[in-house]
């Protein structure tokens, strides 16, 4: 066979062990597993430099040739169809220890019949949102083995508990029902945007005993921890890192104080869901105008007129929004302090911050009031957010990812599964053959 066309079989194929020589009829078509495959006809042979059973070297004792094994070996697909190589394995027989072993080939790992390069590809492709039943699909493998090739690849991710950054981040997303509550923890690096681990529970104990496998230089080392307004996570930062100081993430402060808005104009709203023609407009009007109200008021236009079917005439968003705020006085204090708070956070100015939260208002509603305590309660925390650009924005974005991941598999029971498909999805790191 020429140069030029072992040469085109490598390139075609991915086969470039030099020992595998390929037969005058080394490829054609048949149908394998129900479907049209392209298949390759090879013989692998070589003379062995030692025994791989006793290992005494070839001049120390007699190896012959014994025979040969016939195997199939995946490869990755060549014109979008199934691909495989029948192998003629040589076997051989040494006359020192009296056994026989087959030849081996750079193209799969020992007792192994799925080539080097469809494991890499099988793992490379877990890093994007796909199940791994459609991996194993593109792949001509089963779902067993894409499983495989991904908790195989997981043994290069080990924490170092001997550092950490200098900046982390914490929180937790619905994870397995066999997980506590339901709900896994994950910590990142809050520059870099990595993870760092996945623990099963969010307990407060099993956390502490986890963070103190790292030394104390590593635990010290940690200047600030971005967490959300969850009192045992602040507990624990500083149980476990003695020098690092606590934020709570600008997000969840901000969503706090909307939700707090939203739940008062849904209870004024339901007092006006009532059979009077005149209270039901207004109710209508409470419920289209929702996403309005919770906008933020330097977005709303004054100016910019559009016709409004609810008030059967042209009206800006501006307008809308003080003809609501005639409607009742408590609401009206509630979202004045809630759109107060937002320009504080949005300007980081920390003492009308400050002002607005340690200030009584009688006026204001029952929730809005419960949502002021606990921003009272973490006013320290909260404080240092103004101070630090920090956030756990990228980590909300991880865990959109997560639940599409968990989407799209149709769910996972195993916590190991789930965690290694996890890890392996936010690797940006080529992964190694």
């Amino acid at each position: 066979m020429s140069t030029i066309t072992s040469n085109n079989i490598a390139n075609s194929s991915g086969i470039t062990d030099e020992n595998i020589s390929f037969s005058k009829t080394w490829c054609e078509k048949q149908v394998i597993k129900g479907f049209s495959s392209i298949c390759y006809y090879g013989t692998l042979t070589y003379t062995p430099s030692r025994c791989s059973n006793c290992g005494f070297t070839s001049e120390t004792v007699k190896i012959i040739k014994y025979g040969t094994k016939l195997s199939r070996i995946t490869l990755t697909k060549s014109a979008n169809l199934p691909t495989y190589l029948f192998l003629k394995k040589q076997r051989f027989y040494c006359e020192g220890c009296h056994t026989t072993f087959t030849a081996s080939s750079s193209l799969v790992k020992r007792n192994c019949f799925i080539s080097k390069r469809v494991i890499q590809a099988i793992s490379s492709e877990g890093q994007f949102i796909s199940s791994e039943k459609d991996i194993a699909y593109r792949h001509s493998v089963s779902p067993t083995t894409v499983n495989r090739a991904i908790h195989q690849w997981s043994h290069q991710f080990k924490p170092s508990y001997g550092s950490l950054p200098a900046h982390l981040s914490m929180d937790e997303f619905k994870s397995v029902k066999s997980a506590d509550s339901q709900m896994s923890f994950i910590f990142t690096d809050a520059r870099k945007h990595e993870i760092m681990d996945i623990l099963p529970t969010r307990r407060l104990h099993h956390l502490k005993d986890y963070f103190l496998n790292y030394s104390y230089e590593a635990r010290a080392s940690v200047k600030t921890v971005v967490v959300d307004m969850n009192a045992p996570y602040t507990s624990l930062i500083r149980d476990v890192f003695p020098k690092a100081i606590v934020i709570i993430d600008r997000f969840h402060l901000v969503q706090l104080v909307m939700r707090s808005l939203n739940q008062t104009r849904i209870k004024l709203m339901n007092r006006y869901n009532t059979s009077r023609p005149e209270d039901k407009k207004i109710y209508r009007k409470l419920k289209s105008y929702w996403k309005l109200l919770l906008k933020n008021k330097t977005e709303l236009s004054d100016s910019d007129y559009r016709y409004q079917r609810l008030f059967k005439g042209p009206k800006s968003s501006m307008g809308i929004i003080d003809y609501i705020m005639t409607l009742d006085v408590e609401f009206k204090a509630t979202y004045q302090v809630a759109q107060n708070l937002l320009v504080a956070v949005q300007h980081k100015n920390i003492s009308a911050y400050q002002t607005l939260v340690l200030s009584e208002n009688k006026l204001i509603s029952p929730q809005m009031k419960r949502s002021l305590r606990t921003l009272k309660k973490y006013l320290p925390e909260i404080a240092n957010s103004f101070k630090y650009n920090d956030s756990n924005g990228h980590l909300e974005g991880i865990n959109n990812k997560i639940k599409m991941i968990k989407r799209i598999s149709f769910g996972y029971r195993n916590f190991t599964n789930f965690r290694n498909r996890i890890l392996l999805g936010f690797n940006n790191k080529r992964v190694a053959s």
